[in-house]
């Protein structure tokens, strides 16, 4: 049988998804980096891939995790400028791909509106200014109606090149009127109708007062007078008394069910979040170590740390490694070592080594080190490409729980190499 899954079941559940990580819920979320080691191609990126396997490739090769709060999170929609002499889409309750055209716009005084009516498909010449509680006309017969700012710090944190935040004016909120008749379309203005014609709204509303306005016979307008409230249906009868008009045609459009600028997420068909993380090469106390390179980025819910609790910390690091003493000579980033006698094969991602003692955090997986053997305590590894050699004091623990906390998104990039003083501002976007 014909079904659809609605808009608004997506747009729920990313509503819902950042209520189920406020910090009342006991559930965390994790941005995480991942994969040092290259691709067989660098320049030719593969696509992600949810299976069991790769999932447990991700965990082994993860590196650090920065937590995401909720103020962290936005609602977004893709970013539609306003241009001079482009023909906006606008507002229709009965469009059913209204959320894939270009109904609103975000102007140079970062402002979002909404397009009531683009005057029959003409260009926008007239940009719209200010923000006015009630749909505002312009110059170039455009009707726009002003739902929020993108202030500074949601610009800041939120606003890219392609995609902008979704947010609520309280005032237009507290304005919003439900259910009314603020635009009727005129598909033929007719010919020959008396300026007594007058027009009566049918519907399921009440109180809609809407008056004509005609030039040489032609429908051309409307006054507004009392745009009703309640209606969820309407359609409207034009009547003329003396009965010499003929062919004019007319749709009423029905406002949300709450009125513009009431639910903006809603309205605007936001079922995407747009997660913004800042990363500094001091967190942490060296979770997130400079001079290494990652191509995996990802959301982690509710990883477990090493005391078995769903993990709160601002950061991890999800290394484990060795403690070393004795050391001769310089590991290098990006080499393998590999142990004398147990033959523990691992790739090393960062070291710290001050007068021959230090530790090494490596990455170990079935397809890079082939092994996950443990290194013995007094062994001594080697570095595969630099010679380096140091006994082995103690294993260094990971402060998460590989495999335990459940991967939702996966991004393969191509590489991002860290400085030792460098701070990423990474904008992550999921659809749901």
């Amino acid at each position: 049988m014909p079904n659809i899954v609605t808009n608004q079941l997506k747009i729920n559940n990313s509503k819902n998804f950042i209520d189920s990580i406020s910090l009342s819920s006991g559930n965390s979320l994790y941005m995480f980096l991942a994969r040092p080691n290259d691709w067989a191609d660098d320049t030719n990126i593969p696509e992600p891939v949810d299976s069991q396997e790769n999932i447990t490739k991700i965990w082994d090769e993860m590196i650090s995790l920065k937590r995401i709060l909720p103020e962290n999170i936005v609602h977004v929609v893709k970013r539609i400028d306003w241009t001079y002499g482009t023909t906006y889409e606008e507002y229709n309750n009965k469009d059913e791909n209204l959320y894939n055209k270009s109904f609103y716009v975000l102007t140079s005084e970062l402002n979002v509106y909404k397009c009531i009516s683009n005057n029959n498909r003409a260009p926008s010449i007239a940009e719209p200014t200010g923000r006015s509680l009630d749909i505002i006309t312009l110059s170039d017969n455009y009707r726009w109606k002003f739902l929020y700012n993108i202030t500074t710090g949601f610009r800041l944190k939120f606003l890219t090149n392609n995609w902008m935040p979704v947010l609520t004016d309280l005032d237009v909120y507290l304005s919003a009127k439900g259910g009314a008749i603020e635009q009727i379309k005129i598909l033929n203005g007719g010919i020959d109708y008396p300026t007594s014609t007058t027009i009566e709204i049918q519907g399921d509303g009440a109180n809609a007062l809407i008056n004509p306005k005609f030039n040489l016979g032609v429908l051309y307008d409307f006054n507004y007078t009392n745009i009703g409230k309640n209606y969820r249906y309407a359609k409207a009868k034009i009547l003329d008394n003396i009965g010499t008009g003929k062919y004019a045609n007319i749709e009423v459009i029905v406002s949300p069910i709450n009125g513009h600028g009431y639910d903006s997420i809603s309205e605007l068909g936001s079922h995407r979040l747009m997660i913004n993380t800042k990363t500094e090469y001091n967190e942490g106390f060296g979770d997130f170590p400079g001079s290494f390179s990652y191509r995996k980025i990802g959301i982690i819910r509710n990883p477990i740390d090493v005391y078995n609790n769903i993990a709160n910390a601002a950061t991890l690091n999800s290394l484990s490694g060795i403690y070393l003493s004795n050391v001769n000579g310089t590991f290098l980033q990006n080499e393998f070592i590999e142990g004398s006698t147990s033959l523990a094969n691992a790739y090393i991602v960062t070291s710290n080594i001050t007068s021959g003692n230090g530790y090494i955090k490596f990455i170990r997986s079935f397809d890079l080190t082939e092994n996950y053997t443990k290194f013995n305590t007094n062994e001594f590894v080697i570095g595969k490409k630099s010679g380096a050699t140091g006994q082995v004091v103690s294993p260094l623990q990971s402060e998460v729980i590989a495999g335990q906390g459940d991967i939702y998104y996966i991004e393969n990039r191509t590489p991002v190499v860290r400085s030792t003083n460098q701070t990423d501002n990474l904008h992550l976007v999921i659809e749901f």
